[in-house]
């Protein structure tokens, strides 16, 4: 059955005027436009425009849902599954988070005594997850992940803490008002932090202090994990999930420029001052 743009507006709760959009920009064009000059979708654009909507729903902007969208190897059922459990994820924490409240409520109105450990039910991050189930990926699907476990919103901005599996910290920078804390967890990471260059391993930790250019790569071919810890939070968790729209295809830096790339790490109350470690390497041998 073919519809009208006003019937899939109507059904959809999306605008005509979006839907417009969506064809002038290539995200969702009609299945044909007739002789009157009227858009018709069928039923592969209905669902199309719904893995849309639920894309948005989970904060991609429309630049990364193309992309996601264009590729050759996209499946609507396997995206479909993975829409599935994050949001049973995210229902699974809204449920606890509400039994939470309710408690709380029942204890305040003196009608149902609550221990302290209860007051934080809710709040625990599993191993594996993030704080709030979006699990960035910096670098596209088979790139490297960066859960937030601690968030500036739980400490209205003092502090924020990531778990990052990876092989390399990006490009040489500095924090303009943010100390750094790196604690590794797994694997062997070199440093290069102001003018020192060192080694450290399981269990060692390095301090950054605001303002001291640096950047660091894991040695060898395995990733490696760390926690890292920025204190005050700043905008860092915005920059993540800002990178984690790039696909890895072309690479971020890449799609933006150096000097895009510059303009994007100052935005976020950083200075780009040098190449990834892997071509200081490479130029310094």
């Amino acid at each position: 059955m073919a519809y009208t743009v006003k019937q899939v507006a109507a059904m959809s709760h999306v605008s005509v005027r979006t839907l417009h959009f969506y064809d002038e920009v290539g995200l969702l064009e009609p299945a044909y436009v007739g002789d009157n000059g009227y858009r018709f979708y069928e039923e592969p654009q209905l669902l199309m425009l719904q893995q849309i909507l639920f894309y948005r729903e989970l904060g991609l902007e429309l630049k990364a849902i193309r992309q996601i969208l264009g590729r050759a190897e996209f499946e609507k059922i396997a995206a479909l599954e993975s829409h599935r459990a994050v949001l049973e994820k995210n229902l699974a924490r809204t449920r606890t988070l509400i039994e939470t409240i309710d408690k709380t409520i029942a204890h305040l109105k003196g009608t149902k005594q609550m221990s302290d450990e209860e007051l934080f039910v809710g709040f625990t991050v599993a191993a594996g997850d993030d704080r709030f189930g979006e699990h960035t990926i910096l670098g596209g699907p088979n790139g490297e992940p960066i859960d937030c476990k601690v968030s500036a919103k739980d400490t209205d901005g003092a502090m924020c803490v990531f778990e990052f599996t990876c092989r390399a910290g990006g490009p040489k920078h500095l924090h303009r008002e943010q100390d750094e804390w790196i604690y590794v967890l797994d694997g062997e990471f070199e440093f290069v932090v102001g003018e020192k260059q060192l080694q450290l391993g399981r269990g060692e930790s390095i301090f950054i202090p605001r303002n001291v250019e640096h950047v660091w790569a894991v040695v060898g071919d395995a990733p490696g994990r760390i926690l890292n810890v920025y204190q005050p939070a700043g905008k860092i968790e915005e920059f993540f999930r800002e990178i984690g729209k790039y696909d890895g295809n072309p690479p971020v830096h890449e799609a933006l420029g150096i000097e895009g790339l510059r303009k994007l790490f100052a935005t976020y109350g950083m200075d780009l001052t040098g190449p990834p470690l892997r071509w200081v390497e490479s130029a310094s041998t």
